[in-house]
């Protein structure tokens, strides 16, 4: 039997293998192949397949795991946006590396978050005990 995390995991690679099997379709009927967007690649590769799941995962959990889960999706949608935003031109190239810069911006932000509440948890300004 598959535990919860296999099953999101595994129903993401799904709804991507789906996708993209619809798009080969689309492809074929159209003429618009899914390599010639690099956005909706991006978003297709970068965000159904390996983001999506992983933070649903870390919304749906508490504790050290949805940290590593939250920087793993931050850092592998900037790996993901760089590598895509190669193949873009113009206002897609901008837009696929605001993506990444603001994923790791964002992981900056939560990290610097999540370390002051650390320190401020600790420190108590109570003036009542003198």
């Amino acid at each position: 039997m598959i535990d919860r995390e296999g099953r999101v995991v595994f129903g993401s690679f799904l709804a991507f293998v789906l996708l993209v099997a619809c798009s080969v379709v689309v492809e074929r009927q159209t003429g618009i192949a899914l390599r010639e967007r690099p956005l909706v690649s991006f978003v297709l590769v970068g965000g159904v397949a390996i983001a999506l799941p992983q933070l649903y995962l870390a919304y749906t959990e508490t504790g050290a795991r949805s940290r590593t889960r939250l920087r793993f999706a931050a850092v592998t949608t900037a790996v993901f946006a760089v590598a895509f935003a190669d193949d873009a031109a113009g206002v897609r190239y901008l837009l696929l590396a605001t993506i990444g810069t603001g994923a790791l911006l964002g992981l900056f932000c939560y990290e610097a978050l999540s370390g002051y509440r650390a320190v401020s948890d600790d420190v108590s300004f109570d003036l009542q005990d003198r």
